[in-house]
């Protein structure tokens, strides 16, 4: 599901916020939050002093790349926050870092499973996050009492896979984008639900989705006064 295409405001800050949808057998966190998210954009676009679009994007490797192509023309962002379901994460965690690999550990919606090689042949092992200042950004959502971390590892999923590709499309776009993805621990109700994602770990964390919309904001405001 995809926004229609931004205002074209000149000089404006234009945010997308990306979200993946049904994984692992069961419904997925960021999905749920976009649709929050969604819901508030009135105040986001307040507090971002631009506007912000969002886009759901299918858990379908080999469409991951026409899929983000898509929702990035329709946008044409200047900033690029993605977000993704990561069960057992014990925080909410900004990948830094975008490897040129894919292994699918769990099955995609098309039934893909396993190592699928590398994200784009011949290009650089790795890819790194331009968001600003994310180490700042981790101290103050820690500060507020949300628990928060660098992330140097996205995984080799589609979390990983399309943030390189995010960085990678930025480098042929003019004037050119920063990204970063954030992934998110599992709600309450997705461990209550006993969903496979939860179900594989012992000692599941969770965290509300009110927390994570409150995250969300805190990011805007932190970033927007990093390029002010």
């Amino acid at each position: 599901m995809r926004e229609t295409t931004l205002p074209d405001t000149e000089g404006a800050r234009r945010l997308l916020i990306t979200a993946f949808g049904r994984f692992d057998g069961g419904w997925n966190c960021s999905e749920a939050l976009l649709a929050r998210l969604r819901a508030d954009r009135n105040e986001l676009e307040a507090l971002w002093s631009g506007p912000v679009a969002f886009a759901l994007l299918p858990v379908r490797a080999e469409a991951a790349e026409a899929e983000l192509a898509g929702a990035l023309e329709a946008a044409r962002p200047t900033h690029l926050l993605m977000t993704g379901q990561a069960a057992g994460r014990d925080a909410l965690s900004f990948e830094r870092v975008a490897r040129n690999r894919i292994h699918i550990a769990v099955a995609d919606l098309d039934g893909r499973i396993g190592t699928a090689g590398a994200v784009r042949e011949g290009g650089p092992a790795e890819r790194r996050s331009d968001w600003p200042d994310l180490a700042g950004l981790v101290a103050a959502l820690d500060g507020a009492g949300l628990p928060a971390r660098l992330s140097d590892d996205a995984g080799a999923h589609l979390c990983n896979q399309t943030l390189y590709l995010a960085l990678e499309a930025a480098e042929r776009t003019t004037p050119r984008f920063v990204s970063t993805f954030l992934h998110l621990p599992l709600l309450p109700e997705q461990v209550a639900d006993g969903l496979p994602a939860a179900a594989r770990h012992a000692q599941c964390f969770a965290m509300p989705i009110e927390e994570m919309a409150r995250a969300v904001r805190l990011v805007l405001v932190h970033t927007r006064r990093q390029i002010s």
